[in-house]
């Protein structure tokens, strides 16, 4: 789960598998652990008898498999599913049950396709962006976005050309910012696709996309500034620093510890795209 949790009831000799972010519960307090912190994720699918069977083969908690299942037998509501998980285990407080399912009713109320753009959206929140591509592209491919308003399908484009671009994949989120552009007409969208192509060091097609939205040299200034100031962060600055540093090390003849440090760096940056890249 990525966290170490104090387990106080049965642990599973089998874990019970959530295909959705592909991870392994092997107890009553990692279940509600994932509840609590994926809350929007939370499908009616969710609902089920391979989860009540895990609770009563593996936890030993027949009583409330039974009231699961009496939960299912009348097609009952997601939130008072979720609400007997909660309160079978301590690991929620009183305050917090009340707001998880609050906030689940509050989604059973809205249409499928306004509950899978504030998954998406709380995907990409959560820097989980490969994932949230794939929400935005099945949104986005529905029949309900044939008819959805145009400004919301349009900040549909936004959301998945930012994920891409946090990827550092910028050809493809500068399509999804041009059809954004197209149907949201938000300033935004477009300051967002001249970014970039500033990125991609596309001068030409800056230039060109400016110039046919009409903006004067002064305008196409700020933005280049805009992206240099960011460009000169202190977080860069610091990572600019770190370089010099490391290069110092060649410079006085220290090859061994200038490959260690550049091959930690290096397996540092694969990781962390690999995290933000995992489904």
């Amino acid at each position: 789960m990525g966290n170490l949790l104090l387990c106080n009831q049965q642990i599973a000799a089998m874990p019970y598998y959530i295909e959705g972010i592909s991870v392994n519960l092997y107890s009553m307090e990692e279940l509600c652990y994932y509840i609590a912190n994926n809350t929007y994720l939370l499908e009616r699918e969710f609902m089920c008898e391979d989860l009540c069977t895990w609770i009563e083969k593996e936890l030993k908690m027949v009583e409330l498999s039974d009231r699961l299942r009496d939960c299912l037998t009348v097609n009952g509501a997601l939130s008072d599913f979720i609400s007997e998980i909660l309160r079978s285990c301590a690991y929620c407080t009183k305050e917090q049950i009340e707001s998880i399912c609050s906030l689940i009713r509050e989604m059973e109320e809205k249409s499928d396709f306004e509950c899978n753009k504030i998954r998406a959206d709380r995907l990409m929140e959560r820097e989980k962006y490969l994932s949230s591509i794939y929400e935005y592209k099945r949104l986005l491919d529905s029949e309900d976005a044939k008819t959805e308003n145009p400004v919301i399908v349009g900040n549909i484009w936004h959301n998945l050309g930012t994920a891409y671009a946090r990827l550092f994949l910028f050809q493809e989120a500068i399509a999804c910012y041009q059809k954004a552009y197209e149907k949201n007409g938000n300033e935004e969208s477009l300051r967002e696709e001249l970014f970039a192509y500033r990125c991609l060091h596309d001068e030409a097609g800056f230039i060109k996309l400016a110039r046919e939205n009409q903006l004067d040299d002064k305008a196409m200034q700020e933005i280049r500034s805009e992206l240099t100031a960011v460009s000169r962060s202190e977080e860069v600055l610091e990572f600019e620093s770190s370089l010099e540093e490391i290069a110092k090390l060649l410079e006085n003849g220290n090859r061994t510890e200038f490959q260690s440090r550049i091959s930690a760096m290096i397996y540092q940056w694969k990781e962390d795209y690999r995290k933000i890249s995992r489904v």
